[in-house]
């Protein structure tokens, strides 16, 4: 198949459907074909294909030691060898399963392995067709790859994420079972080159700079790479796809995932470099020694290329220097792998290519699909061979017509499937123009024309052409230049000009000629009809044609080989469902077209006219023809193209067969000329491919052969002709020159009884293939001695059918005719009884009458005693009257009233005893019997439809129709009917009867649907039936469903307790959303505290700002979200965090700015610091970590800052704040600490020191932060900037400038020099004072001055634990006493010694 244009696309979301060999060779799976594409040639170029599979192709691999041979697998579950030199199957073997192949790779030189979608493996060692299976995991298996390093070792990637590794010479042992992937293992790579380090048995570590290559990668659907140890059974490492910002990766996470297929491909002899796959058609070159942004780059686009639009699938390495990938976009591009760019572009063909133009202007090739795509191939591009356009902008549907504007440049219109036509400049980037008109069906002819009216005037528009589409029978005429108008139906004009009032035939076809004087217009009924331009009036009507039009061709004007008018520029080809192609020569009706026009002719001349016979017949198709082209550089030379699959040349001039081209695999749709090369041809059709070929070079000039199908019959033959004895006769004498004396009849005879006999035992079916077997030998006898003997023929026929009775079943009898002509008749009546065997029989209906049937059907003798016995019966004498009655109760049909009621008696007694109770019942209606059967039939159990409903007109009880309709209703219960059980009890209007039924049986859906209907809203049994659906609902977990029906019998509290058992966050804020709006506050804020809780612990910051919006009463947590933003952001800074946790990904807070990190190192003078380990001062714009967060809150925050608002909000923290043991990670324990960190600062706002001291002391005492020395460290460092000997000095000055701006903001009172100086002061006294008096007394008064109160002892109270237990002492007993609630609290113990060296030496004797 040398010199194919577009090659279908290859096979999608398959593993390994591509690969390459030693020399270049690439091969990749496309439907039911494997293509070869020589990618080291340039351009590259296809070089044939293996076609003789039925099935779609999943896999493909190459043969590592024998270059030319490869293994493929396909739906059906077969797997096949075949060589690319030959390019045919070698072998073939049949998976015992039959489930589909997803998998091939080869083992060794002869022997393959392939896995299904069922888990099954299996070795096929097709040398000698020895075969074993396997079966590890019962799932999926999505890939596969043996070990080029360890001959019997297989990895097997599944769909549930499992990865296991398999030595196949140990009966498929699993070696390792990797688990890493949370979805399926989309590829698997064994790396080029393993290091002993990593792969060596027993080794305890690996060297960290290998931990980079590991002996096997896997990409999965889940977005990661994993490289894996063996010897270890663990990920080395874990690379994740980078997030996509192009435009071609885009929605949510849960689609993006499900477009993402992570193919890898390890180039050889390259160990620490990876290709994957990424988002949106990316292609990545990892280099495996690398981290950060610079551990991957992404292949670009070349100067002459493109780079993937969609889903990559295949990566394949050609050479060191190239790759080649292979996408959903329907493109193969060949890659620069040192240069990393793309270097070539091979499109392919996804559909069926149904419609193919060649532009006369610029040479393009127009190409309709059926993938929904139009393309455009530039013939002459001189920068690349594939210089192929795709556009998809508004066909949405398969492409049938394709056709190039006369004159505008560019101009492209095409026609859909769905009955849209539109029209598209390629030379340009704008979509489509559409028409608002569409036909209701496909369009299978699209032109371009002049525009026709009924006066032959017409809007010439801008380019004086319309465009014509034929569909469904009609043709509608488009006007390009308004084609939001609505298209006009040419059949109109067609009737007013012509002055029809007929029926006119459904179009098919229409075709203008070149010089666009004459309309061409095909039919069904197989009439081509003339029209002349503008007007469209009838000139002549062509009736060769016996079928449908399928394809209409002028001949063009003018050709290359003629130096003027072509002589065959009045010729019509066309084709139809016809075999043969038929050639018009028009000449003359145009000539009369043409005086017509130029003069007034008579009426005579003006009538159309009427031909039947073509000028040339082209013989030779096998099947209809679907598409001509005539060449425009030779006279008379036609192309066509049939459903026989093949492509023929014709001289049109003496009707003879030049080349026909059988390059397809099957049925040809599409074909043209080159407009550059005289011998170039393009043809499409139904295997997907485009393919261009030359005429000089076919070998065959005719299409082939085909196999001739009996059918029973012949063209030309009369049906169910029956020969007369006269034709018999002649036949048989005819027959008997040519053949010995009687060997003619014999055989027509002996195939009769063959037959025959065929067809009884099948019907029979008491045969054994033993018997059937020497009935055979007896025939063959019998026939090989009537020739030997030369008997008689009556004779020796009545040998052969003795000898066939003597083999049949005793019950069949095999009557034989002697007589040729009715010989004749039984063989064509078994060979029509023959055909139908095979459809399924009837079933026989049983008789109401068995018993009368049986008599009936005694034989004739019996008939004859019957009429006897009836003549007896009505004209006999009395006696015999008697005698005969006795023994006429079989004759009750044709006596009187009481012979019928006997024999219904009898055959429902016949009834009873068979057990059709049913036709007892049902002849006992018949008598008029109905309660009687009406209480058999509820006596055992045995009611219907049918006796329910004559119940309602029986006469002798009418009320007894309810009683049986309870009793029916039973009897549906008990057989599981439910659904007709409560039909009958509704029958009776027993609702709650049929309510309990369906609860009864769990049918609550139902019930309350019932309920709902029939009983009033108020109805207490409603509310029975929604309580007993929430009790089933609630065992079986389904809280959500058992939540709505609370809701529906008014009942939210417990709707809301429901959902809150998920436990999970979503269903939390339903279940607050639902006590909000039912006004239950404390049970709303109870579920809103864990729905914060929750989303706090996940990082969505905002969720909880977004909920407190309504929730008013819980604004402090809003204080503690601002607070665990800050505290993460310092603490990832610090890298006291790991950056994987959920809180460290947390969704930041909208209303807030982008947080300031703390810097500084520096100690604060006067303090002692240990010189080995300094301690470090953090500030956040030159402000202390607590100062900074209350200033965040005053700024950001809508807020209230007064004294009793403040008060609420550390109320809402302190009652829900959890016990300082119960972190066990690091998301509750950042909740916790931004929880004491937030009531420590509101605290210090409340001139409450002492509160604040002792949060701090559970900040740093809870059991999730002691065993955490980095964590505690950089905590320490934030809370207490200038070291923990300062921190009673720090902590209660913080509170002096903070409370003085509350107070400032409150009341407006204070300027700000006094507040300078108070604060002046604050710290001097804190700071300056030795005895500890002095220091109380100051701090007293501060506060007393700072809260406006002119009592002491109340500001002494209110700071008690405060700045009593803050305030420095020279007495050891004093700081012992003063570190109660302070120092003491700040280190978590009770121990002087402790609270002592936490004072003495800060955080870092501490830790």
């Amino acid at each position: 198949m040398k010199g194919i244009g577009l090659a279908t696309s290859p096979s999608w979301y398959c593993s390994k459907v591509s690969g390459c060999n030693v020399n270049g060779l690439l091969a990749f799976g496309g439907r039911n074909s494997i293509i070869f594409l020589d990618a080291t040639a340039e351009p590259p170029v296809f070089l044939g294909w293996i076609c003789q599979f039925r099935n779609r192709i999943n896999s493909l691999a190459w043969n590592v030691n024998i270059e030319r041979l490869g293994c493929s697998g396909d739906e059906d579950g077969k797997v096949h060898v075949w060589d690319a030199e030959t390019q045919t199957v070698i072998a073939e073997k049949q998976n015992i399963h039959k489930n589909k192949v997803t998998v091939v790779d080869w083992l060794c030189s002869d022997v393959v392995v392939a896995a299904d979608d069922r888990g099954h493996i299996f070795t096929w060692r097709f040398s000698h067709d020895d075969v074993q299976y396997f079966h590890p995991e019962p799932q999926a298996v999505t890939c596969m790859s043996c070990s080029p390093h360890t001959s019997t070792n297989i990895a097997i990637g599944y769909k549930s994420g499992l990865l296991l590794v398999f030595d196949l010479s140990k009966k498929g042992k699993v070696l390792h079972k990797l688990r890493g992937h949370d979805e399926e293992i989309q590829s698997l790579v064994w790396c080029p080159n393993l290091t002993d380090d990593i792969n060596k048995p027993g080794d305890d570590c690996v060297n960290e700079r290998d931990l980079s290559r590991g002996s096997l990668a896997s990409g999965s659907r889940d977005r990661t790479i994993r490289l894996w140890c063996l010897a270890k059974e663990r990920s080395l490492s874990t690379l994740r796809l980078p997030t996509s910002n192009s435009s071609r990766s885009h929605g949510d996470d849960q689609s993006a995932r499900s477009r993402t297929y992570l193919t890898l491909l390890w180039p050889k002899n390259m160990p620490n470099e990876l290709i994957s796959s990424s988002h949106g058609g990316e292609m990545l070159q990892w280099s495996l020694g690398k981290s950060g942004k610079g551990k991957y780059q992404v292949f670009r686009a070349g100067v002459s290329s493109s780079t993937h639009s969609r889903t990559i699938f295949n990566i394949v390495q050609v050479s060191p220097d190239t790759l080649c990938s292979f996408s959903m976009d329907r493109q193969i591009i060949l890659w620069d792998f040192p240069a990393l760019c793309s270097k070539s572009t091979i499109p392919t063909v996804g559909g069926v290519v149904t419609a193919l133009a060649v532009s006369s202007q610029t040479g393009r090739l127009a190409i309709g699909c059926g993938d929904a795509l139009l393309r455009t191939w530039n013939l002459g591009s001189s920068g690349s061979f594939y210089d192929v356009q795709s556009f998809w902008q508004g066909v949405k549907a398969k492409v049938t017509a394709v056709a190039w504007h006369p004159v505008k440049e560019g101009w492209l219109a095409y026609a859909t499937e769905e009955g849209r036509v539109g029209i598209y400049d390629v030379l340009s980037t704008k979509g489509p123009m559409l028409s608002s008109s569409y036909h209701r069906g496909t369009i299978y002819s699209l032109v371009w024309g002049k525009p026709c009216s009924v006066d032959g005037s017409h809007d010439a528009g801008p380019w004086f052409f319309t465009l014509f589409s034929c569909g469904d029978g009609v043709i509608f005429q488009h006007n390009p230049s308004r084609l939001q108008d609505e298209a006009e139906d040419i059949n109109t004009l067609i009737r007013t000009t012509n002055n029809l009032k007929l029926k006119l035939p459904m179009r098919t076809e229409i075709a203008w000629k070149p010089n666009f004087s004459i309309a061409a217009i095909g039919n069904d009924d197989g009439s081509i009809e003339l029209f002349a331009a503008t007007s469209l009036r009838l000139v002549c009507t062509l009736h060769a044609h016996c079928k449908i039009i399928n394809c209409l061709r002028w001949h063009p004007e003018f050709t290359q080989a003629s130096s003027g008018a072509s002589r065959c520029s009045c010729w019509l080809a066309s084709g139809s469902n016809e075999s043969d192609v038929l050639v018009y020569d028009l000449t003359a009706v145009l000539d009369k077209k043409s005086n017509i026009d130029s003069g007034t002719p008579s009426e005579e001349a003006r009538s159309p006219r009427l031909i039947t016979e073509c000028s040339q017949l082209l013989s030779g198709h096998k099947n209809r023809i679907t598409s001509l082209a005539w060449s425009s550089h030779v006279d008379g030379l036609l192309a066509s193209v049939s459903y026989d699959g093949t492509a023929q040349v014709w001289n049109a001039l003496t009707a003879a067969p030049i080349a026909n081209f059988r390059g397809h695999q099957n049925r040809v749709l599409c074909v043209e000329w080159s407009q550059s090369d005289a011998d170039l041809v393009y043809s499409g059709g139904e295997d997907y491919t485009v393919q261009s070929w030359r005429v000089t070079e076919q070998e065959f000039r005719t299409p082939p052969e085909q196999k001739s199908k009996s059918k029973g019959k012949h063209k030309g033959s009369k049906r169910h002709h029956q020969p007369t004895e006269t034709e018999a006769v002649k036949a048989s004498t005819e027959d008997s020159e040519k053949l010995p004396a009687g060997q003619q009849e014999m055989n027509n005879v002996g195939q009769l009884l063959e037959e025959k006999r065929q067809q009884l035992l099948l019907d029979a079916g008491k045969v054994t293939a033993e018997k059937v077997t020497a009935r055979e030998v007896n025939v063959v006898s019998a026939t090989e001695a009537f020739v030997g003997t030369g008997g008689s023929f009556g004779q020796q026929v009545s040998e052969v059918a003795s000898s066939a009775e003597d083999i049949l079943p005793e019950d069949l009898h095999l009557t034989v005719s002697v007589s040729a002509p009715q010989a004749a008749v039984e063989s064509e009546k078994i060979s029509r009884h023959a055909s139908l065997a095979g459809k399924p029989k009837k079933k026989k209906v049983k008789s109401l009458l068995p018993v009368c049937s049986g008599h009936d059907n005694r034989g004739k003798h019996f008939a004859y005693q019957d009429c006897i016995l009836l003549s007896d019966l009505f004209y006999g004498s009395e006696t015999v009257k008697t005698e005969a009655a006795e023994r006429s109760s079989h004759l009750g049909l044709f006596t009187d009233r009481r012979g019928v009621f006997d024999l219904l008696k009898t055959e429902g007694l016949h009834h009873q005893k068979m057990g059709n109770i049913d036709y007892q019942l049902l002849l006992e209606i018949w008598k008029g019997n109905i309660g009687g059967t009406l209480k058999t039939a509820s006596e055992k159990n045995c009611l219907s439809d049918y006796l329910v409903a004559v119940a309602s007109i029986s006469s002798q009880d009418p009320a007894c129709w309810r009683p049986v309709c309870h009793q029916f209703a039973k009897q549906l219960a008990a057989e599981e009917n439910h659904q007709r059980a409560v039909l009958y009890l509704l029958a009776c209007n027993d609702v709650y009867a049929a309510l309990d039924l369906l609860l009864e049986h769990g049918m609550y859906r139902e019930a309350v649907a019932l309920g709902k209907c029939r009983l009033s809203s108020r109805d207490p049994v409603l509310v029975k039936i929604y309580l007993a659906w929430v009790c089933q609902l609630s065992k079986d977990g389904n809280y959500e469903l058992a939540a709505k029906c609370l809701l529906a019998i008014r009942k939210p509290a417990d709707a809301a307790s429901l959902l809150a058992k998920r436990a999970d966050a979503y269903c939390l804020k339903v279940a607050a959303h639902v006590c909000t709006r039912a006004a239950d506050d404390g049970r709303a804020r109870a579920h809103v505290l864990r729905y914060v809780q929750h989303c706090r612990l996940a990082g969505n910051l905002q969720e909880v700002v977004d909920t407190l919006g309504v929730h008013r009463q819980l604004k402090g947590y809003e204080l503690a979200c601002t607070v665990q933003q800050l505290l993460v952001t310092q603490l990832l800074h610090l890298t006291a965090l790991p950056p994987d946790t959920a809180v460290a990904r947390m969704e930041k807070l909208q209303y807030l700015p982008e947080f300031p990190v703390a810097t500084g190192n520096a100690t604060p003078p006067g303090s002692e610091t240990d010189l080995t380990q300094p301690w470090r001062t953090l500030l956040l714009q030159e402000q202390p970590f607590l100062s900074f967060i209350a200033h965040m809150w005053d700024l950001h925050l809508p807020v209230t800052m007064a004294t009793v608002a403040v008060a609420e909000l550390y109320d809402d923290l302190r009652g829900n704040q959890q016990a300082s043991g119960s972190q066990t990670n690091d998301e509750t324990l950042i909740v916790f600490l931004s929880n004491e960190i937030a009531m420590c600062v509101l605290s210090l706002l409340l001139s409450d020191a002492g509160a604040a001291a002792v949060h701090l002391s559970n900040c740093l005492g809870t059991s999730g932060i002691v065993g955490r020395p980095d964590l505690l460290r950089s905590v320490c460092n934030l809370i207490f900037p200038y070291g923990c000997d300062n921190a009673k000095s720090f902590l209660v000055n913080l509170s002096l400038p903070v409370k003085l701006q509350t107070k400032e903001r409150d009341s407006g009172n204070i300027t700000a020099s006094q507040y300078e100086t108070l604060r002046v002061e604050g710290a001097h006294l804190l700071a300056g004072s030795s005895d500890v008096s002095n220091r109380e007394a100051s701090h007293v008064g501060s506060a007393e001055s700072l809260a406006g109160s002119r009592n002491v002892s109340n500001c002494e109270v209110s700071h008690v634990g405060g700045a009593e237990s803050l305030a420095g002492s020279s007495d050891v007993s004093n700081r012992e006493a003063s570190h109660v609630g302070g120092a003491e609290s700040l280190a978590g113990s009770r121990d002087v010694s402790n609270c002592e060296a936490l004072h003495v030496g800060g955080a870092e004797s501490y830790m």
